[in-house]
């Protein structure tokens, strides 16, 4: 076999790999077996372990790739013609992703690499500066916000996914149209940056 032809199929079999523990991950949560994961893959044990060489290691990038979906998502909105469609478009689609990689959210944001991190964070601020400059979501409200948001999100999905799958749609509604419809002041003051990075170095304990 042809170096080129091992490269591919050595990418070939991480990437069945990936697949397989991100589908295993969901289902089952993070202590799924590596075996489980091997034998959905159609590979041995030791040739995750080649790839991967420890559990963590792996979860480390199934947890890329979900945030990665997070980072396309915000694109995306910042693509929207209409900055408050792409705003709300986003809100859901992070709320999908959660839905959908139930069993990787308690380590979603304590994993992150400080590079991808910085980039979602970055990539968030442009869409809500976006649709505040539109006037299409109340202007005092901050990054900050939609941290927590997404934060509350997930509490309420990891709490309702598996008998109510789509209560989360119905919280984000009511939640979203408090962003983009109410003109009351708000009392309370955001967390801040430094409280933010502080929550979510907590979320690793």
């Amino acid at each position: 076999m042809s170096a080129r032809a091992l490269r591919r199929d050595a990418a070939e079999n991480r990437s069945r790999i990936l697949d397989a523990a991100r589908s295993t991950f969901d289902q089952e949560g993070l202590d799924a077996g590596m075996e489980v994961i091997a034998q959905r893959a159609g590979v041995g044990v030791g040739t995750i372990y080649r790839r991967f060489p420890t559990k963590e290691d792996l979860i480390a990038s199934v947890v890329h790739e979900v945030l990665s979906d997070i980072r396309d998502a915000q694109r995306s909105a910042l693509d929207a013609n209409d900055a408050g469609d792409g705003f709300l478009a986003l809100l859901f689609d992070v709320g999908e992703i959660y839905r959908l990689h139930l069993g990787c959210l308690p380590r979603l944001w304590g994993d992150a690499d400080d590079e991808l991190r910085e980039e979602i964070d970055h990539l968030g601020r442009e869409v809500l500066e976006r649709a505040q400059r539109a006037g299409a979501v109340r202007s005092d409200v901050v990054y900050e916000d939609l941290v927590t948001l997404f934060w509350s999100l997930r509490g309420v999905i990891e709490r309702s996914g598996t008998v109510s799958p789509d209560a989360w749609r119905r919280a984000l509604e009511l939640q979203s149209q408090a962003w983009m419809f109410c003109n009351a002041p708000l009392r309370t003051a955001p967390p801040s940056s430094s409280e933010v990075a502080l929550i979510r170095g907590q979320s690793q304990n």
